[in-house]
């Protein structure tokens, strides 16, 4: 991660962005990021402020915010993956930390903090994605495969995984330091 830090007016002027329109997305990471430091507003001593914008604010808007081309979650989650890669490889951490593990049908709401009519259209979309059977039954009880249950946190309940991401970057972060 780097603490490189770029001056507000470079930044808009990388995006073509008004001051108005630089505060808004200010603003919109404010709010959807608070675990993260992205300004630093330095006080000169002509009583004049300056702020300052970190370089991994800057990647993010060019990745995730501008981007157009894709989901912003799906944009979002590929970002915070490729900053959680680069933490664990400076810090020297095994990369595969979720385990994930074949669950009961009727286990499922409760693991994803989700009802069942939720978790049931959920497996019908994941049907029509995965060619084999997902599913298997066990002494009468129907199970979920882990590559099942795995697609189902990373790629349907996207915002829950996000938030795990962010708050384990925040925890690589924290340890860094």
């Amino acid at each position: 991660m780097s603490d490189k830090w770029i001056e507000r007016k470079q930044v808009q002027e990388m995006f073509f962005l008004t001051t108005k329109q630089f505060g808004r997305v200010m603003r919109n990471i404010k709010r959807r990021h608070k675990y993260d430091y992205y300004l630093w507003i330095k006080r000169g001593k002509d009583k004049k402020t300056k702020m300052y914008v970190n370089q991994e604010c800057v990647d993010w808007l060019k990745e995730v915010y501008f981007n157009k081309e894709e989901h912003y979650l799906t944009s979002e989650i590929r970002f915070y993956k490729k900053k959680i890669l680069d933490l664990e490889n400076e810090l020297g951490i095994d990369h595969k930390r979720n385990k994930y593990a074949s669950h009961s049908l009727r286990f499922l709401p409760y693991k994803f903090s989700k009802s069942v009519s939720t978790i049931h259209v959920a497996l019908h979309r994941m049907k029509k994605v995965f060619p084999n059977s997902i599913t298997f039954e066990d002494d009468g009880v129907i199970f979920v495969k882990e590559e099942g249950v795995r697609w189902l946190y990373e790629n349907y309940f996207k915002r829950d995984y996000l938030k795990e991401l962010e708050e384990y970057k925040w925890q690589l972060e924290i340890r860094k330091k």
